[in-house]
């Protein structure tokens, strides 16, 4: 089993069409093999956009079963 990190991204701005407010993206080309590293992964991730205005993020890590290719 593997984590993957997950995250949203939302722009808080009067202007911007509400639909298009927030991105999501699912980052599969990388995996974490525990909590631990997935978590520290989305604090590091979090932190590159914490000093832009008006810009928030939530992340979260997620275990899935998946095939071995």
């Amino acid at each position: 089993m593997k984590m993957f990190l997950i995250f949203w991204l939302c722009v808080q701005d009067p202007i911007i069409p509400l639909d298009q407010t927030c991105a999501s993206k699912i980052i599969y080309d990388k995996s974490y093999n525990t909590q631990e590293e997935c978590r520290r992964a989305s604090v590091k991730l979090a932190q590159t956009f914490m000093d832009k205005p008006n810009v928030y993020i939530t992340t979260f890590c997620t275990t899935k079963i998946t095939p071995e290719i």
